[in-house]
């Protein structure tokens, strides 16, 4: 007997995944508190529908922060006007405040016994003043030009260091020879070969001389001085130091290991500081000079983000006097004193470069009438002008006395050249402001930085000096404990 088989009829139509979160009348989807928007909008296919989804979804985010902000606020004002203090506000999560504390991280009981162990380490010859850094300074093999541009920044940081060529050199020998000169610490600045694609300073070696430990570093992030903004000059006087966070007890030892590459007489005249500051176990290297200047008026402290800062009334006054002095008045042509409207419109004011134009501008300009430029044809007014032509020829004889160039005395005069008055500058016009500036002057202090900067990354630590094969590595890297993905909340330094 044949079986027969009835098919089902089955919709073709693909089942829509809902995303998570609840939907409303009009199919908006609205987000959720432990789903983010991308998520909620993720499932839809079509692009030009998802994108406006995400928009709105977005947008409303934003009004809900931006009403929760303006209630917190509120409730601050309301609070300090009674006499209360405000709520404590909340404090975000960061891979930094979570970071797990464990055996390794530095507490105050164990500061004594990290001081005993402080006195008998490596770097204990040169924190006791017994021995001063000495430094030597070398790269891989065929260094490219890239390599000595960031040496010869890297010498305006580091005093006492000195180059020597690589060679063929290995790193044994060196430090052999290194040694016996009465070398502190050795570093070895690697780069990467592909020159194809231009070369870059990528590893950092650090051996400290002439019992260890060495240190490997990966060197990213690197930006010469002469690519950082308004950088400034270092000058040749010893830098100041700071070592941040470095709280576990390899970050101790590494940041003596920073510290025995610098003189532990900072000069402070020269106003340089050297920072290593670590963070999430990179540490950025950064270099500065203080900057002092002086500015008129006193800058007054921000109470913060609900007080408002209070204009003294002479102040806004000078403001607003300096504001209308700064505004330009439109020109006007005025007609000179004694005119009458009749007579400047009988004349026509020229400005063709003819005689007769040139002659009436400059009576113009001295003020005289137009009734001087007309010709009287009485007898009178030419036995005048003949008058007047005698004592002009007395005048031109004077004149012409005078500059023969020769005084009573009968000594020459000297010609002095026509000088135009200068332009003056527009330090020079600041200058020239505040000295007449009566407001109190106020010190502001900046830091401008000097260069190069780059990240450093730990990779490993080994005892005594460097050996590839036979060295016993205190710490080396591993992303499986250290802060990587899965763990990000562990930190070594």
């Amino acid at each position: 007997m044949g079986v027969t088989r009835t098919k089902k009829s089955t919709s073709l139509k693909r089942k829509r995944k809902d995303p998570p979160g609840d939907d409303n009348d009009d199919g908006r989807r609205t987000k959720s508190e432990n789903v983010s928007i991308g998520k909620l909008t993720s499932q839809i296919k079509n692009k030009q529908r998802r994108s406006e989804v995400y928009g709105k979804l977005l947008h409303e985010q934003s009004v809900e922060k931006k009403k929760r902000r303006q209630l917190r606020q509120k409730e601050e004002l309301r609070a300090l006007e009674n006499g209360e203090t405000p709520a404590p506000r909340q404090v975000p999560k960061t891979i930094e405040n979570q970071r797990v504390i464990d055996e390794t991280h530095i507490v105050r009981e164990d500061e004594e016994e990290i001081h005993n162990e402080d006195k008998e380490d490596e770097f204990a010859s040169y924190f006791s003043f017994n021995s001063s850094p000495k430094i030597i300074i070398t790269t891989s093999r065929k260094p490219s030009g890239a390599m000595f541009k960031f040496l010869e920044n890297l010498f305006t940081v580091v005093p006492n260091a000195y180059y020597y060529a690589r060679r063929n050199y290995h790193v044994k020998e060196m430090v052999k020879h290194a040694t016996a000169r009465g070398f502190t610490d050795l570093l070895i600045f690697n780069e990467n070969k592909t020159f194809s694609k231009g070369a870059r300073v990528n590893g950092l070696l650090h051996v400290h001389l002439p019992e260890g430990p060495s240190v490997m570093y990966k060197l990213t992030n690197l930006i010469l001085s002469k690519k950082i903004r308004n950088h400034g000059r270092a000058t040749s006087h010893y830098p100041e130091l700071l070592l941040n966070n470095f709280s576990t007890r390899l970050g101790h030892r590494i940041g003596r290991m920073f510290a025995s590459l610098f003189p532990q007489k900072p000069e402070f005249k020269g106003r340089r500081v050297v920072t290593f500051h670590n963070q999430r176990d990179f540490i950025f290297f950064r270099h500065h000079r203080y900057v002092f200047e002086e500015k008129k008026g006193v800058r007054r402290r921000h109470g913060g983000h609900l007080s408002t800062a209070e204009v003294d009334e002479e102040s806004f006054s000078k403001n607003r006097i300096k504001k209308s002095s700064k505004r330009k008045s439109k020109p006007s042509l005025a007609l000179p004193s004694g005119e009458d409207e009749e007579d400047g419109d009988e004349e026509d004011v020229q400005f063709s470069g003819d005689e007769d134009s040139d002659s009436d501008s400059d009576e113009f300009k001295a003020g005289s009438s137009s009734d001087e430029d007309s010709d009287d044809d009485d007898d009178s007014s030419s036995s005048g002008s003949s008058s007047d032509d005698d004592d002009d020829d007395d005048d031109d004889d004077d004149d012409s006395d005078d500059d023969s160039g020769e005084d009573e005395d009968g000594k020459k005069k000297e010609k002095k050249p026509f000088e135009r008055k200068k332009k003056l500058t527009k330090a020079q016009k600041k200058k020239i402001a505040d000295e007449n500036d009566d407001r109190p002057t106020s010190v502001i202090a900046r830091l401008q930085e000097l260069g190069p900067r780059f990240t450093l990354k730990l990779m490993s630590v080994q005892k005594g000096t460097f050996d590839s094969k036979h060295g016993e590595f205190e710490y080396v890297r591993s992303t499986e404990t250290d802060g990587t993905r899965k763990n990000r909340r562990k930190f070594v330094l």
